[in-house]
């Protein structure tokens, strides 16, 4: 009984020693209780700019004979060779996402819902995000000039607004910076700014004057970015956009994701031939980025609920400022059917087309990818085609194709 009761007594002892021996080790290690002067210097200051802006996406299905009107439209035009994409169509809780032919036309690789696609000039919707997010935070002012940000831009009368307008009378630089690169490496931004400086091209016209799509606005656009932020454009949008709004499977053409990222699509001519990166592939703003339509609809929902800008910055980009013939806000299309306000932008760069078209109003959402460089749906057949789904009390199975394309967008 003693022997036992001794075994208890020592391992009681022993178990408080090496209580004691790890105090002593957590107090040595630095520890103490904060007195008055420590909360300062030891308190913890956790950054929540850029803490995870999302929301739950879309779970639901249409009505099954909804989305059999559709897809047999959809399998009708892949059939015939007009089609190649990926197509997502949301509202509210539902979606309807679906592949149509190939990301790779010789291997006979098949598309599926996460593959990726150049967004061509669907990325200016990113890039007008990024200057607006920017503005709203007092570091860029779109009414001053642009060369208040970029040294050596002796072009006074061209403001920040102008760019995100495509007002400023610049000429487009996939024109004029070929025979000044002289090779086949990627041309960057700075590079371009380079050349457009001490080439000094002609203006198409004088600042202001009138709306004329140029790629050379929003490639500035992301070196003012650059130059505000003291950051890499294409590292600044995928720290503070495609990050917090949960974008996981977008990135730009300059990145190592481009090389190493899984169900990459190829982009083809109408003949199927398939086309390479050149050297104009290193500007970045104008287009470059590479993403899915699942991610795109992450970037309309951080759009609409407010989490990159707030609903009055939001409608600066969605207002006209050009004309009837043209409306375009903060690089964004502006396009009224019967009675729906449409924001969108489309894409088109090395045989991919792209829509992007959003009805906020509505939370309505139409993403079209394709990688064949063929004809593309105007905005009136995606609003028809979309009303065969939304519309509850749509009888007509009938899907009407009306309105032109828009063919700008390179």
């Amino acid at each position: 009984m003693a022997h036992a009761l001794f075994s208890i007594h020592r391992m009681a002892k022993s178990k408080l020693t090496i209580i004691l021996f790890f105090f002593v080790l957590f107090v040595l290690s630095g520890f103490s209780l904060p007195s008055e002067g420590d909360k300062i210097v030891k308190s913890i200051y956790i950054d929540t700019t850029n803490l995870y802006r999302r929301v739950a996406l879309p779970d639901k299905a249409f009505d099954a004979e909804k989305i059999k009107t559709v897809d047999k439209y959809f399998i009708a035009r892949s059939v015939r060779g007009q089609f190649n994409g990926v197509v997502l169509f949301a509202q509210d809780d539902k979606i309807f996402m679906k592949a149509y032919g190939y990301s790779n036309f010789r291997s006979k690789e098949k598309l599926t819902v996460s593959s990726r696609f150049q967004l061509a000039s669907i990325s200016k919707t990113i890039t007008s995000t990024a200057v607006l997010m920017l503005a709203r935070e007092g570091k860029i002012d779109l009414k001053a000039p642009v060369s208040k940000y970029l040294d050596g831009f002796a072009r006074p009368g061209v403001t920040v607004e102008m760019l995100l307008t495509h007002t400023s009378g610049l000429p487009d630089y996939t024109r004029f910076t070929a025979a000044a690169w002289g090779s086949t490496d990627p041309m960057g931004n700075e590079d371009m700014l380079a050349i457009m400086i001490k080439k000094k091209p002609a203006a198409v016209f004088s600042p202001g004057r009138q709306y004329q799509y140029c790629n050379t606005n929003f490639a500035l656009l992301a070196s003012i970015v650059e130059h505000v932020t003291g950051d890499g454009f294409a590292p600044w949008v995928r720290k503070n956009i495609f990050e917090p709004v949960g974008m996981k499977h977008t990135f730009f053409c300059t990145e190592e994701q481009f090389h190493t990222s899984e169900q990459m699509t190829t982009g083809y001519t109408s003949r199927r031939a398939p086309y390479s990166l050149n050297f104009l592939d290193g500007v970045l703003g104008d287009k470059g980025v590479y993403s899915t339509v699942q991610d795109m609809l992450c970037f309309d929902l951080a759009l609409r609920n407010g989490f990159l800008l707030p609903p009055e910055w939001q409608q600066k980009a969605y207002t006209n400022y050009t004309d009837q013939a043209h409306p375009y806000g903060y690089g964004w299309r502006l396009y009224e059917y019967q009675g729906h306000e449409i924001v969108y932008h489309n894409g088109w760069w090395h045989g991919y087309r792209g829509r992007f078209l959003r009805v906020p109003k509505e939370n309505m959402t139409i993403v079209i990818l394709e990688n064949q460089a063929r004809n593309s749906f105007s905005v009136p057949t995606l609003m028809n085609i979309s009303q065969k789904l939304f519309d509850e009390k749509e009888a007509d199975t009938t899907i009407v194709e009306s309105g032109e394309e828009d063919m700008e967008g390179q």
